[in-house]
């Protein structure tokens, strides 16, 4: 009876083994299903557009808001970042170096007050040690400048990039509404032409100016949406995103410049400068420790040389920067008297051609002149719209310039 029972109990384990094993295969099956469904979820497939569409849900964007985002987030501000940890390593390099300079001089005074006799050189009053001593906190201080530096000019180029996509929506617009024009015009023409006031060939003009106009638009187009996909690029959105640019491109608002301040500005508080100035420090330095040199010396004539080139250069970078500055403010100045001319301009262009019309319309003069006139407006347009782009550039390079500057290409610490 007991083996009976035993023999009983054995084959019921031997089937619920069987039962939980395949329990196990069953579920260690779905789980790479649902863990895949589950990555599709958190991360959905990019949708590609099929055509050159821009597609999405619409993304309003001010220029603040562009300049936020990229100053706070993406590849840029993370290489800046890294750049400014980089020098603050750096510094601290300096600092461990300076206490183990500090830490031997201990030791030697330490010694000295014992009465022991020690011929070595305190090492705190070494050249090196001096050099140390200065390096750290100009690293510290480049860590900050680096960093504020990548972040102006983030903040610069979005900026950049910003005006030169709402300038290319602007271009767009003019060259629609020319179009609009043109095929008005040849509408009239035609009307002309079955009354028997204009001959065919007027007809075939007009027709040619439809074609040319559209051939216009078709470049304000592509030059948009090859914009709008740099700009996306720039941001961080797929290319084919809907982002819409909110701010218009308007004449800034500032119509003077205190050159001098400007200029007083760019010689605080530019990098290039307090570099130049580092290594006239570290020079003087160097010629300093030639003290017990004869001033006849190779040694000492090459310290001396040194420091004399370093503040050469310093001097000759300070009378550059002030020539940049001033060449952009005469700049700036005269695209401000361009952009005044040119306003005066479009509304005369536009009066004409609204007149043109109406004598066109009433038999008082040629298609020539209408197109002629149409053209005016056109390019007046045109014309304004890319030079208030130009100034809007030009006082958002000034701005970068009169402060920290641009960043060197390389980047990277001392």
């Amino acid at each position: 009876m007991y083996h009976q029972l035993r023999k009983e109990m054995n084959v019921m384990n031997k089937r619920f083994l069987s039962y939980i094993i395949s329990l196990v295969v069953i579920f260690s099956c779905w789980a790479p299903v649902y863990a895949a469904d589950e990555a599709a979820l958190s991360k959905p497939e990019t949708v590609i557009s099929p055509s050159m569409d821009f597609i999405g849900v619409p993304i309003t964007l001010t220029l603040a808001e562009a300049v936020k985002r990229i100053t706070t987030e993406g590849p840029g501000y993370e290489s800046a970042v890294l750049k400014k940890e980089t020098f603050e390593k750096q510094a601290l390099e300096q600092e461990e170096t300076w206490n183990q300079f500090r830490q031997i001089s201990n030791a030697i005074l330490a010694e000295s007050a014992k009465g022991g006799s020690t011929m070595q050189t305190n090492p705190m009053k070494s050249l090196n040690a001096k050099i140390v001593k200065m390096t750290r906190p100009y690293l510290l201080t480049q860590a900050a400048i680096q960093y504020q530096m990548d972040i102006n000019n983030l903040a610069y180029e979005t900026t950049q990039s910003y005006y030169r996509g709402i300038q290319a929506a602007e271009a767009e617009r003019i060259a629609v509404e020319n179009l609009k024009n043109v095929k008005n015009t040849l509408t009239n023409t035609n009307k002309k032409f079955e009354l028997g006031v204009v001959s065919k060939l007027e007809v075939l003009q007009a027709e040619s100016a439809v074609l040319e106009a559209e051939a216009q638009l078709g470049t304000a187009e592509v030059n948009y949406k090859t914009l709008r996909m740099a700009f996306n690029q720039k941001l961080g959105y797929p290319l084919m995103q809907n982002v819409v640019l909110t701010d218009k491109l308007t004449r800034t608002t500032q119509s003077s410049i205190y050159l001098k301040g400007c200029i007083e500005s760019a010689l605080e508080k530019r990098n290039e400068l307090a570099q130049l100035q580092y290594v006239l420090d570290t020079a003087q330095l160097r010629l300093d420790d030639k003290v017990m040199v004869s001033r006849y010396r190779a040694e000492y004539l090459t310290a001396l040389l040194d420091l004399r080139e370093a503040e050469k250069r310093l001097n000759d970078t300070k009378t550059m920067i002030e020539l940049d500055i001033r060449s952009r403010y005469l700049n700036i100045m005269n695209i401000q008297k361009e952009i005044t001319s040119l306003e005066k301009k479009v509304s005369n262009a536009l009066e004409s051609y609204r007149l043109s019309e109406l004598s066109y319309n009433a038999g008082m003069n040629t298609l020539t002149d209408v197109q002629s006139a149409q053209l005016g407006s056109y390019q007046a347009q045109l014309g304004l719209s890319n030079k208030i782009l130009e100034l809007n550039l030009a006082m958002n390079e000034l701005s970068l310039v009169i402060g920290y500057g641009k960043p060197v290409a390389d980047g990277g610490g001392q």
